[in-house]
């Protein structure tokens, strides 16, 4: 029987391992938020899902255009961490598949999260339906993908569900939610390892 990957990240809070993850993401990350600021020069809200310890929120609500700045995580420790470090920041800890802002956001980020749920076309469906304002943005990271290999042992490694698919499986998912102007694109790799999978799609704007 699968692990629940919630129970994961809550040892890892407890251990210190999110602060290694932090580590090892922020490269892709940063290239990331840097596409992000690109496409928006004027004011917006963020959205971190599975933000973790809160260490991509702190960032991305340093920027001068950013309004507001929201992280949900399914792990507690994960979000006790967050508001620790960042006791005035907006976190919570939630079901990301049952849970809806009070207002809709501009930017929806996620990082190594979303290939972790049974059914990731659902969870981007809720996203896209209850999370993203009218020509708003998503945007995912994961390291977990069809081209690079040294991932493919991940799910049994952990013993936990991990949706393995390829950039265009996750483009398709991204587009059948109803996203447009669907893309993916590898980050910046090395010797050792290919760059994080980065998969994004805007929400029609309704005029």
């Amino acid at each position: 029987m699968k692990l629940n990957p919630v129970n994961i990240f809550n040892d890892w809070a407890k251990t210190g391992k999110d602060e290694g993850m932090a580590k090892a993401h922020e490269p892709s990350v940063l290239e990331i938020l840097q596409y992000i600021y690109k496409l928006y020069d004027t004011p917006y809200s963020f959205l971190d899902a599975g933000c973790g310890n809160g260490w991509v929120v702190r960032k991305v609500a340093s920027q001068k255009n950013c309004t507001k700045a929201i992280g949900i995580d399914g792990a507690k420790k994960m979000i006790e961490k967050a508001k620790l470090k960042d006791p005035s920041g907006s976190y919570f800890c939630t079901d990301l598949m049952n849970w809806e802002p009070q207002k809709k956001v501009d930017i929806v980020h996620s990082m190594e999260v979303i290939y972790y749920f049974q059914d990731p076309e659902k969870i981007i469906k809720h996203m896209v339906k209850n999370w993203i304002n009218s020509g708003g943005l998503l945007i995912a990271g994961m390291d977990h993908y069809i081209g690079n290999p040294k991932s493919y042992s991940w799910s049994d490694d952990l013993n936990v569900h991990m949706a393995l698919m390829s950039g265009n499986e996750w483009k398709n998912i991204f587009s059948n939610a109803g996203l447009k102007n669907c893309e993916f694109w590898e980050t910046q790799g090395n010797d050792n390892s290919p760059g994080t999978l980065v998969v994004s799609g805007r929400l029609p704007r309704i005029n």
